[in-house]
């Protein structure tokens, strides 16, 4: 029985060889391609500076040829190009689904290609880089290929910071050390945006609620003959509408601390607290309908937002994250509210809990084959997601199988029968956080802070 399966196998790849021979042999792909139109057979981007390399823009490449198989053969526009040009037939529409259309050269679509390659190597710093066309023709195919010339690159030589605010210059002088900004380093647009955000999300993390990168912008000087720019990064001041008085930057200190719980939460509105229960614990306050499903300490716990802080936004992420844990919330929401409207400097948070279903059951059945021997299986699981109101995940298993066992022969007389059942139970217990009763809240923050800069 061996030897016929090999010898079966053996003699079945000729007739695939065969197969794909007569699959790329036998099918035009003209008929496809309307006249004075090529099909796009290649498409290569070439860079003559060995610092500019090709595969950065290959995301900018619109219109790319059809898919070869191991590099070798188009097999899926060839399974395309085996149907006819009547599309009403169903042995067309068939081929047509499960293979792709040729790919046919699109005049405009290479220049918008050409247009963002260019772009996107001058905003490395080669100010004067242009990109050329280069196109081969050979019968009704074309081969492309887009050629950068960069050019001499654009290098900054001085950086000079502009800000009047002595608070937020004292903070960007301390974090100087992450700058990614120095003398001899490429015009890089790229490089001078994401210095903008670090420094954004520094300040947002500094009590700077309401900052954000476009208070921050650039001039560049170039230096005439050379290929060296000064730079000055500037702060402007805080405006909300244009027509708006200059003014300082404000820090913000976070105020109260508000939890609120209930099902329909994005209905509920800060000015409607009164219709709900409430406790006041460790300088929180916990609102809620009916009963609390969740214990003040773990609210607590996991949560980053403190009263009488400097708002942070990485505080903000932080909860979310922690929050995220909790099985027994559907999801969460931060709000924050100036208290003194916008001549303030301290923010209410919010802190919405969407309550997830407590209890669920599943229901499992799966077939088996075990060396030619069928059998079946089917599991029932209960879980309860907040068994102490603190999220305690419990989760209960019990499955069963059956196995109908044959070619047992002799052997078979130790069995009671040639079928084989399983029974078994599984459960586990599963906190959302280790459990260190003794440790305080501030030490745990402590410590989570330290374990993410780590």
């Amino acid at each position: 029985m061996r030897r016929l399966r090999i010898c079966m196998k053996k003699s079945a790849r000729p007739y695939i060889c065969t197969f794909i021979i007569a699959l790329c042999t036998s099918c035009s792909v003209s008929k496809f391609i309307p006249e004075d139109k090529y099909l796009l057979d290649e498409v290569r981007i070439v860079s003559e500076t060995k610092e500019v390399k090709p595969s950065l823009f290959n995301s900018y490449i619109r219109q790319n040829p059809n898919a070869k198989w191991f590099n070798l053969v188009k097999i899926p526009m060839r399974t395309y190009c085996v149907s006819g040009v009547d599309s009403t037939k169903w042995i067309n529409r068939f081929f047509r689904k499960i293979g792709d259309a040729p790919v046919i050269y699109d005049e405009s679509v290479a220049l918008k290609s050409q247009e963002e390659i260019e772009k996107a190597v001058r905003n490395m710093g080669y100010m004067g880089a242009t990109v050329h066309l280069d196109k081969k023709t050979r019968k009704n195919k074309l081969k492309l290929a887009y050629r950068i010339h960069a050019g001499h690159p654009y290098k900054v030589r001085h950086v000079v910071y502009d800000i009047d605010d002595l608070v937020i210059s004292d903070y960007m002088r301390q974090d100087s050390a992450q700058s990614l900004l120095a003398p001899g380093m490429l015009f890089d647009v790229n490089v001078l945006d994401a210095e903008r955000q670090r420094i954004t999300k520094l300040l947002q993390n500094k009590g700077y609620y309401k900052f954000n990168k476009d208070f921050l912008v650039y001039q560049a000087d170039t230096a005439r003959n050379t290929y060296l720019v000064d730079l000055t990064l500037r702060l402007l001041p805080y405006q909300r509408r244009k027509e708006d008085l200059p003014q300082k930057h404000r820090q913000y200190k976070v105020g109260e601390v508000n939890f609120l719980a209930d099902d329909e939460i994005m209905s509920v509105q800060e000015g409607t607290l009164e219709e709900f229960d409430s406790l006041r614990y460790k300088g929180y306050s916990m609102y809620y309908k009916g009963k609390a499903f969740l214990r003040p300490q773990v609210l607590v716990d996991f949560n980053r937002i403190r009263p009488g802080e400097l708002y942070s936004e990485q505080d903000v992420q932080n909860t979310y994250s922690n929050l995220g844990r909790l099985r027994a919330l559907k999801y969460s929401n931060i709000r924050f509210r100036e208290v003194n409207g916008e001549n303030g400097t301290q923010l209410d948070a919010y802190v919405f809990l969407a309550k997830n279903k407590n209890k669920s059951m599943a229901f499992e059945v799966e077939g088996t084959n075990s060396a030619g021997d069928l059998g079946a299986a089917a599991s029932v699981s209960f879980q309860h997601r907040n068994v102490f109101k603190g999220s305690e995940t419990f989760m209960m298993k019990v499955r069963g199988a059956y196995e109908a066992i044959t070619g047992l022969g002799v052997a078979s007389q130790d069995y009671v029968n040639d079928n084989y059942m399983e029974y078994g139970v599984e459960s586990s217990l599963n906190f959302p956080q280790f459990m260190f009763p003794f440790l305080s809240s501030n030490f745990k923050r402590k410590l989570e802070r330290l374990q993410r800069s780590a």
